[in-house]
């Protein structure tokens, strides 16, 4: 019975936290010359206000595409390891390396980053913060003079019976991203996730030159 409760539980986390429509709508002015190792983002961070304290671990899901809609078009499946631990597996392309993006740059600043069993098993309510990243595969700008793609990375607590109803919502941080090639779409949404997690505990919408080079 526990493990098809943990089973469940992602499917309910996913869908509370992607069932939102995008703080930012449209790609960045094409107007500039973008360089080939260079795009804008249009990007929005939002905080809860009132959260005075962050918890100092965090678990990462895989991340899932979106669709135009900013749904989810993925599921997560899950397997067991040979130390008898559940693991999480997203069939996105890019799924475990977004999460790995997210982990390190965490890590980076100084968070904990813990496994899945450890969530399941935490002492404290709202004592581990959970990230749930998405992205979109590349796809032509409006205008047609680029690509875009959009991510999303949301963060929760939840109680220690991991009831999403019960959970406090911290963290949406996304962008929109325009850049020259389609090819570059993996390399854009990692930087664009790790850039994103320089503004947790702000509040605003900007836009941004960035390089594919940190």
């Amino acid at each position: 019975m526990r493990l098809l409760i943990l089973s469940i539980l992602p499917i309910l986390i996913f869908s509370a936290c992607s069932m939102r429509e995008p703080a930012v709508d449209e790609a960045p002015s094409s107007a500039l010359n973008i360089r080939k190792w260079t795009f804008l983002i249009k990007a929005s961070a939002t905080f809860a206000k009132d959260q005075e304290i962050v918890p100092s671990k965090a678990y990462v899901f895989p991340a899932l595409r979106l669709d135009t809609n900013a749904q989810p078009i993925d599921v997560l499946a899950y397997q067991i390891d040979n130390k008898g631990q559940l693991k999480w597996i997203s069939p996105a392309p890019r799924g475990g390396e977004v999460q790995a993006v997210i982990q390190n740059k965490l890590r980076k600043k100084g968070f904990r980053i813990i496994e899945f069993q450890e969530l399941s098993e935490m002492a404290a309510d709202h004592s581990v913060l959970v990230l749930n990243p998405y992205y979109t595969e590349a796809r032509p700008s409006q205008d047609g003079r680029g690509f875009t793609v959009f991510t999303r990375i949301t963060a929760a607590t939840f109680p220690k019976d991991l009831n999403p109803a019960a959970k406090k919502d911290l963290m949406n941080q996304e962008g929109v991203t325009l850049f020259n090639e389609a090819e570059l779409g993996p390399s854009v949404v990692k930087r664009s996730a790790k850039y994103l997690l320089d503004f947790m505990g702000t509040n605003k919408q900007w836009s941004e030159s960035l390089s594919l080079f940190e």
